[in-house]
Order: structure tokens, then C-alpha cells, then sequence
């Protein structure tokens, strides 16, 4: 059976852009008029997996050639003949590492339409960011390097001083060390620079990858292949790790304390009291706040779900419905009727979200809704704890505490929660230990005074 290799054309459309597969005619394929890049899509006769959204590039001529001669390739391969593999290629003979980017980049359309679409090997637009970071950055290293080219081969050591190579790697990993900006947790603490940097060359994997390369030897193999000897990839501090999660399932869990809710609640606004109340009573997640809708809402629970139309998927795609309480329901319906209000105020269509921005998006920023009100709980007298951390996250411990110390059982609280294992759950459950002292008291009357 002959290989079909069809050539897929990005073009632009009302809302961004479409993809169209091209027609032939008379056994020509039909350019179209405005097409923005081509790609290729073709079923693998090694692997038997379909391929899609290869790159091939933004000249239609090229996009010919290079449809054809993977077809050849495909071809030879199903008739049992050896066929060497074609690398894409610039108008050079060698690929840059620019080039090489920007092929990979441009290779995530059809994957985003895919993710939009539910289908398989779909790529969501946080990872697109993450990989587009990834290799872009490492563009600008080269640059600096004068490292112009992609290896040639990945054979271990068969590098060349003007291509990617095992010492430069390396040298990488050093620069960011050095350089690289690490972000922080909701507690203000840092998070773990290693981790970004052995996440980072897990991106580069994947882009090495879509040339078929390997940037490090693999375990139980011994092909000789790999940029980069397997002990020079950058690697999890083992020991530390054992520590810190050994430190975190010993560790004290701390919640907010009655009198802290109580300050907040009565520094805040309204509007601010509604956040405080949604996430104390729900035990939502940060951007589950952000993305819930007033649809959401239905026979006394709150169903979390996907949001295509704001490209963000729930943690672990873990659709599950949360009850709201009848007074919850109350403030809720309460708030629905002055942000309706308002909107018809301003002839304006009112908010489908909750906890809307000003442009009727989801907030993003509703952690600094918290710092601010525990900012005026403070401003007004209250005096906080050193120790206390003051974060949205924190009130799923509260959540989960108070379910479980109100009769509900750790593996309904999990599941309430999204946890899928139950020794998580646990990190969020605070030791009651007033009920602690009630019991102490009775615990030990056998034995007299």
C-alpha cells in the first residue's frame, strides 16, 4: 500500500487562524492564496503511529518536496527496504539551533488544536509557554556561546565545538545555576532551583527528541547514543529530598485559627467576605475560584469542571461536585444579584464568573485580595502570629479539618479535595488538640488521683 503524506495549510482566519488539508488537481496540489505555514501528516510505517503537525516549513514548493519525499521514505520502509532517515533541514546543509526552535515551536499548532479538541497528544497552552521558555532561552545561551548548530548525530562524544555538544551542556547547567530566576511559593519560601533546572532539561529532552535525538544515554541501553553521558544530566538531590518529605509528614499542619477568620471577615468588604466564605466552605483551589462560573452552581453543588474557552484544565483533569451549604448558597445568590445589577447599570451583560476580573475574566490575582484584607484586619488591631502564613491554599486545610472534625470521613474529604491519595489528604487534617485536652481528662480516671 503506497504511503499518503497529506500537507496541512495554517491559514488565516476570522478568529485567528484554521488548518486546511491541500487539494490536488490533475495531480498538483492547489496553493492557497494566504497560507501562513505547512505541515505534514502521514502515518509512520515503523511505529504505525499517526504523525501529526510535522513542520514543513512556510514555502509551498518546499513543503512539496518534503511531502514527497517522505512518502519515498514511508514507502521504502513498508517494502522492507532500508531507508535512511531525511532530516528537516534548512536551506543549508546543517540546522541551526535558531531554525531548529522555530520549527519545534511552530510544531505546537496542530497539538494546541488537538488540546482544544479533547484529542489525544494534545498540548495544553501552560505547556506551550513552559516549552516555548525552555528552547528559547537556550537560543539566547547558544547565541552567546557561539554555538550556531544542532549536532549532526547524537553519538556520545561525536560532537562538534561549533554544534550543541556534551561540554556546553554542561557549562549550561552551570549558567543557570547561577542565573536562572527562581519563583516562590505562596508562603514567600523559594522553590527548588534544581528542580527548575532538571525541568528545564526535561524540555530540552523533548525538543532533542522531535530531531531525533537523545540528549543523554538512556538506562539498559548500550547504543552509544546520548549528548551527554547519563551521570552528567542534572539529577534530584536524592538524600535532601528523602529529608524534606520526611520533615513535611511530621511537620505540624497549620490552619487559619477561629479568631483570625473572625478578624478578616470583619476588616472585609462584601465582595471580600463572599472569597473568604467560598474558600473556607468549598475548599477550592486557587484557579478553581478563579475559573468557577455561576452555571457551575446547580442542585446544591458546585460542579468543577474544564474551562476550554479560557484554555485551563482542572489538576489531574479530576472533575468532581463540592455541596455548598444553604447559607453559602444565600451569600452567593446575594452576590449574583448586585454584580446583575451592576451590569445593567452600565448596559453591560453581567459576569458568567464568580470572582471576575475588571474584564470580566478570570482573576488571577485573588491571593492579594486575601493579603489585603488580612492587611486591614491588622491595620484595625488585630495582631497576627509571626508564624502564620497567610495564603488562599491555606483555607483547603481549614476546609478539610473542619469536615473531617464535623464527622466526614479522610477518604470523602480527600475526594472533596481532589486528592487522589489519601496521605495527602492527611497533610491538610490539623491536630485537634483541644479535643486532645477534653479527652485527656476522662482518658485516665481508672487509676485515681
Amino acid at each position: 500500500m503506497e504511503a499518503k503524506v497529506s500537507i496541512i495549510a495554517r491559514v488565516p482566519d476570522a478568529d485567528g487562524y484554521r488548518l486546511v488539508t491541500l487539494e490536488k488537481k490533475r495531480g498538483s496540489y492547489v496553493k492557497p492564496d494566504n497560507a501562513i505555514s505547512y505541515y505534514l501528516r502521514y502515518t509512520d510505517a515503523t511505529t504505525g503511529k499517526r504523525k501529526d503537525g510535522v513542520p514543513a516549513g512556510d514555502d509551498f514548493n518546499r513543503a512539496i518536496v518534503l511531502a514527497l519525499n517522505t512518502a519515498n521514505q514511508q514507502n521504502a520502509i513498508r517494502n522492507g527496504q532500508a531507508a535512511p532517515v531525511t532530516p528537516i533541514q534548512t536551506s543549508s546543509d546543517r540546522l541551526t539551533v535558531r531554525d531548529a526552535v522555530k520549527q519545534w515551536i511552530d510544531s505546537f499548532v496542530i497539538r494546541l488544536e488537538r488540546w482544544h479538541r479533547k484529542d489525544d497528544n494534545g498540548l495544553a497552552p501552560s505547556s506551550i509557554a513552559a516549552y516555548s521558555k525552555t528552547a528559547n532561552d537556550f537560543a539566547d545561551y547558544c547565541d552567546d556561546q557561539g554555538v550556531l548548530f544542532m549536532p549532526r548525530t547524537d553519538s556520545t562524544g561525536e560532537q562538534g565545538t561549533d554544534e550543541v555538544n556534551a561540554d556546553m551542556l554542561i557549562e549550561y547547567q552551570s549558567y543557570l545555576h547561577k542565573n536562572l530566576d527562581v519563583k516562590h511559593k505562596q508562603n514567600g519560601e523559594a522553590k527548588d532551583r534544581q528542580g527548575a533546572i532538571i525541568t528545564r532539561f526535561r524540555n530540552l529532552g523533548i525538543f532533542f527528541s522531535f530531531f531525533r535525538l537523545f540528549i543523554s544515554e538512556r538506562p539498559r541501553t548500550n547504543d552509544g547514543r546520548g549528548i551527554l553521558r547519563r551521570n552528567d544530566m542534572p539529577r534530584v538531590n536524592a538524600a535532601k529530598k528523602r529529608r524534606e518529605a520526611k520533615a513535611k509528614q511530621t511537620s505540624t499542619v497549620i490552619i487559619y485559627s477561629d479568631e483570625e477568620i473572625q478578624a478578616m471577615l470583619k476588616a472585609a468588604t462584601v465582595d471580600e467576605s463572599d472569597l473568604i466564605k467560598f474558600l473556607l466552605e468549598t475548599g477550592v483551589r486557587d484557579k478553581e475560584a478563579a475559573h468557577a462560573e455561576w452555571s457551575d452552581i446547580e442542585n446544591g453543588f458546585l460542579n468543577l469542571k474544564d474551562k476550554p474557552k479560557y484554555e485551563w484544565r482542572l489538576k489531574d483533569k479530576e472533575n468532581r461536585s463540592v455541596p455548598v451549604n444553604p447559607k453559602l448558597a444565600l451569600r452567593l445568590k446575594a452576590r449574583k444579584a448586585r454584580q446583575e445589577k451592576a451590569a445593567m447599570a452600565e448596559s453591560q451583560n453581567a459576569p458568567t464568573l464568580i470572582f471576575p476580573n475588571s474584564l470580566n475574566r478570570p482573576n488571577l490575582a485573588l491571593d492579594e485580595t486575601i493579603q489585603r484584607v488580612a492587611a486591614k484586619a491588622e491595620k484595625a488591631g488585630y495582631e497576627w502570629d509571626a508564624k502564620s502564613e497567610i495564603t488562599m491554599h491555606k483555607f483547603r486545610k481549614n476546609f478539610a479539618t473542619l469536615m473531617h472534625r464535623a464527622g466526614l470521613d479522610i477518604t470523602t474529604v480527600g475526594e472533596l479535595l481532589g486528592h487522589s491519595d489519601i496521605e495527602t489528604t492527611k497533610l491538610y487534617i490539623a491536630v485537634d488538640t483541644q479535643k486532645a485536652v477534653d479527652v485527656s481528662k476522662v482518658a485516665f480516671q481508672a487509676f485515681g488521683d
